[in-house]
């Protein structure tokens, strides 16, 4: 047939040096510059990003979902959580790193306030 050996799996067609660091990652988050006036925000995450490079997990007492993806060699993890008031806020994790441990800068909300902030997330095994 003229079929034969054309039937690619799908999971074939992404290399693996291009998938994202599918698993289990914890750390946290925190207030690189918090005002005198205010305890220094904190807050843990923990996140499990699949083979398809979705991710869920927690960031503080909030829920929230987005997509890990490359950009270079850096791990950009997008997406919202969900605050328990309801309402969303953007999610923007821009991680240097390797398949261990990742880190970078950020802006979060901690209480009303956005602020600079830093992440630090590294893998469970």
């Amino acid at each position: 047939s003229m079929n034969d050996g054309r039937m690619d799996a799908p999971s074939a067609s992404v290399p693996s040096e291009v998938s994202v660091p599918a698993g289990h990652w914890q750390g946290s988050l925190w207030e690189s510059h918090a005002p005198p006036i205010y305890k220094q925000g904190s807050a843990a995450m923990d996140l499990t990003i699949a083979p398809d490079g979705t991710w869920i997990g927690t960031i503080g007492p909030d829920h929230g979902s987005g997509i890990a993806r490359w950009h270079g060699k850096r791990l950009l993890l997008t997406g919202t959580i969900r605050r328990a008031g309801g309402h969303e806020e953007p999610v923007y994790l821009d991680l240097t790193g390797d398949d261990t441990t990742r880190w970078g800068e950020t802006h979060a909300f901690f209480g009303d306030r956005e602020t600079p902030a830093s992440a630090t997330l590294r893998r469970v095994l």
